[in-house]
């Protein structure tokens, strides 16, 4: 299928601050192309800094409290949760990409992702379990997330920890509504992960 064209035209990459230009070079490495949602944030350069900052920080900073691997399954889980295909698509496809090189890669099957974003998945590891559990609640209902939910958080993992996954959570309800109200297009070679979305 063809990519579809964005509503507003993407902006001109080549008009950026000079400073913008190792950020998004950091970026474009990590994940093989320039996504289409940056090049609508481009726009307005300020904000896309911002973003970008923030999605450094919360996913893969050196001070992280989180298993990298865990802050990516739930990624893909709240995206999915929060019916984003676009985010879908994009966190599916980090999760399958091959781990090792310049990008980030996690060596997921599509049955391993399938099995991810199940309703039913329980995971093995209690922290882990509880973490996905908090995820799905404050996905769901952020203002309801069930008092057993939040003392098994408090029981598996550290305040750092906790305060780590909430912020995961939120930053993927906020790129996720972007994302999905901007109607920006999925990249031609990702579309087909967007099917986990109906699975």
């Amino acid at each position: 299928m063809d990519e579809e064209q964005p509503f507003i035209p993407y902006a001109d990459r080549d008009a950026l601050p000079e400073e913008m230009v190792p950020t998004l070079a950091a970026y474009e490495t990590r994940m093989g192309f320039m996504p289409n949602a940056l090049k609508i944030y481009m726009h307005r350069p300020e904000i896309l800094a911002v973003l970008v900052k923030l999605n450094n920080t919360v996913m893969r900073d050196e001070s992280s409290h989180l298993d990298a691997g865990l802050k990516r399954r739930i990624s893909a889980i709240c995206s999915f949760l929060n019916k984003s295909a676009y985010c879908v698509a994009h966190n599916t496809n980090t999760l399958m990409t091959k781990h090792g090189g310049d990008g980030e890669g996690w060596d997921f099957s599509a049955e391993d992702v399938a099995k991810l974003l199940d309703p039913a998945y329980v995971p093995d590891y209690p922290a882990e379990k509880a973490a996905i559990e908090y995820a799905r609640a404050a996905s769901s209902d952020p203002s309801n997330v069930p008092r057993a939910t939040l003392d098994a958080l408090a029981e598996h993992m550290t305040p750092p920890q906790i305060v780590e996954l909430a912020c995961v959570v939120g930053f993927w309800a906020m790129y996720n509504s972007i994302h999905e109200a901007l109607h920006i297009p999925i990249e031609e070679a990702l579309q087909g992960n967007a099917a986990f979305l109906g699975a």
